[in-house]
């Protein structure tokens, strides 16, 4: 099991590596595009283009904050999240740090930093960024689907106030789990468990699920064309799913799929990632993709204490 809490973090720092350097970019409009295969360094005109390859964005730095507090506190801790956002905010402003934070998210903390009730301190957004750090909660407290709903809806909600991101975020949870619990890979069953926790999303869940079904089923290229892959949580979320289930354990087919997938693709990369971690571990994890991923000790060494914490 501690294999598994390891691979999904670091998968999902991986998928978030990989992907970052050419986030926004549409591969389908670009001319002669050649898909990624190993991390670079993303280009002059981009971003993130101070970092180096293998160096990761905002996606991990929020799931690393989640996990130094849960670790470190030894339970959900909403006050130590604040001062963690509120440190986060801060540190952004040194180039070193800065990995293009999205708008509502930088926002949030900006308020936060500043003092704001954390009542108060909410984006009206359902884009992808609290859905990103509840990975550490869903390892911990995945068990406890109450409690797990309860500190996930107040997690989401100091920086993102729409429901539907706590719901994607129990979507998430409903798969990681299940991987965690040794499921077999089936992934008819998997889309019914995503369907069954996405209660107030359902409708649009639903179609979402359809679209999945459809594209699995094709062999056309285009055939995950209508497999959105903006920020807004569903969306994000649908297309991790869709390149997880179509890796059909793959390690290698499911991250670079989802990282040359266009649009948010540091976010797709890294939930596919995380997904495909709490299935299959490290054993299908290439080194080529850990020896020079930012931060991956510590990422291991949090993973540790975090299946500690779920498993005294």
């Amino acid at each position: 099991m501690i294999n598994k809490f390891q691979a999904s973090m670091l998968a999902f720092a991986i998928g978030d590596a990989l992907a970052a350097p050419i986030e926004g970019y549409e591969p389908s409009v670009v001319e002669n595009y050649v898909p990624l295969t190993e991390y670079i360094k993303a280009k002059a005109s981009h971003p993130l283009h101070h970092l180096e390859a293998g160096q990761y964005s905002d996606e991990t730095q929020m799931m690393l904050l989640m996990a130094r507090s849960l670790t470190e506190r030894g339970i959900f801790d909403v006050e130590d999240l604040l001062t963690k956002f509120s440190d986060w905010y801060y540190s952004q402003r040194k180039r070193s740090e800065w990995r293009f934070p999205g708008d509502s998210l930088y926002q949030a903390c900006k308020q936060i930093a500043n003092g704001a009730d954390s009542a108060l301190s909410g984006m009206n957004s359902a884009g992808v960024a609290p859905v990103m750090r509840t990975l550490p909660l869903i390892l911990v407290y995945g068990r406890q689907p109450e409690v797990l709903g309860n500190y996930v809806r107040r997690s989401c909600a100091l920086t993102h106030l729409d429901r539907r991101v706590g719901t994607v975020s129990m979507m998430l949870a409903s798969v990681i789990e299940a991987g965690l619990s040794g499921a077999e890979f089936k992934p008819a069953v998997i889309m019914a468990s995503v369907l069954e926790a996405s209660k107030d999303t359902f409708a649009e869940t639903d179609k979402k699920i359809k679209q999945i079904k459809a594209a699995l089923a094709s062999s056309h290229e285009d055939a995950a064309k209508d497999i959105r892959n903006t920020g807004y949580a569903i969306d994000s979320f649908t297309a991790a799913l869709y390149w997880f289930l179509k890796g059909k354990g793959d390690f290698d087919a499911t991250i670079v799929g989802a990282a040359n997938g266009g649009g948010d693709c540091d976010a797709i990369a890294a939930l596919a990632g995380a997904m495909y971690g709490s299935w299959f571990g490290m054993e299908k994890i290439s080194s080529k993709w850990l020896s020079n991923l930012e931060g991956r000790e510590e990422i291991k060494a949090l993973a540790n204490k975090l299946y500690r914490l779920a498993y005294p």
